[in-house]
């Protein structure tokens, strides 16, 4: 299995917080934790970087952002229409974080900054629905999240997995096709803890402490990382259709 990642995240924005590596190393080392069995093709979409047609990978990833799927940004009406492209052709597509929003958005439902403010550090997640890919099974678990923006809507036919009092469009699917999670389980501790100091002039020092504080606790990265591997090899549309 080939897994496309899309980075939507600029080179200068991916090079911020020295000493943590770039987003792809990031997710590289994610799914190192369950040896996942696929390889990885960065495709760097502020860049203008694409594949030239769903079928050059088996599955997507749409990785987090700066940006807001509103934004005035020549690459995000690009992304939209490769979203759309892929669900047509029945490729599976995993989001995090912006990339959450924009299949959320991109595919009917609706993404927008919160009246709530900043999401930042390790919140404790309730799962409210289940699926056979979601082994090992959990009813509630940590991970990291550094966000404004949320899904405010879903799209048509999505089915809620998880939610919590801060953000409760937390995590959604589509069918066996497509699966959203606002959260970062590709966020450690030490990088959460750099990405709030990073933040610290643009937050009160109550939202910073607090954040801070959350960190005391790991992140529940592992079993999300083989839910990941799980939903991604289970048959496709297309082929449960042959099958």
């Amino acid at each position: 299995m080939k897994l496309g990642i899309l980075k939507p995240l600029k080179p200068e924005d991916d090079a911020g917080i020295p000493g943590h590596g770039t987003e792809e190393d990031r997710f590289r080392r994610f799914f190192a934790q369950v040896n996942a069995p696929f390889t990885i093709q960065l495709y760097d979409v502020t860049q203008g970087e694409f594949p030239a047609s769903p079928a050059e990978c088996d599955a997507y990833l749409i990785s987090g952002s700066d940006q807001g799927v509103y934004d005035n940004e020549p690459w995000i009406p690009v992304l939209a229409q490769f979203i759309r492209d892929c669900y047509a052709a029945q490729r599976k597509m995993v989001g995090i974080c912006f990339g959450h929003q924009m299949l959320a958005h991109t595919l009917g439902g609706h993404t927008e900054k919160s009246h709530k403010g900043w999401g930042l550090g390790l919140r404790e997640i309730e799962l409210v629905s289940s699926k056979a890919w979601m082994t090992p099974p959990l009813d509630n678990l940590q991970l990291n999240f550094a966000h404004q923006d949320q899904v405010i809507q879903l799209p048509p036919n999505a089915e809620l997995l998880a939610t919590n009092d801060f953000c409760p469009n937390i995590a959604f699917s589509i069918g066996d096709q497509v699966f959203g999670l606002q959260a970062h389980p590709e966020i450690n501790n030490p990088f959460m803890e750099a990405i709030v100091d990073y933040m610290e002039s643009r937050l009160d020092d109550a939202a910073y402490q607090e954040a801070i504080n959350t960190l005391s606790a790991q992140p529940d990265s592992r079993p999300v990382a083989q839910w990941i591997v799980n939903f991604l090899q289970q048959p496709s549309p297309e082929e449960a259709m042959v099958s």
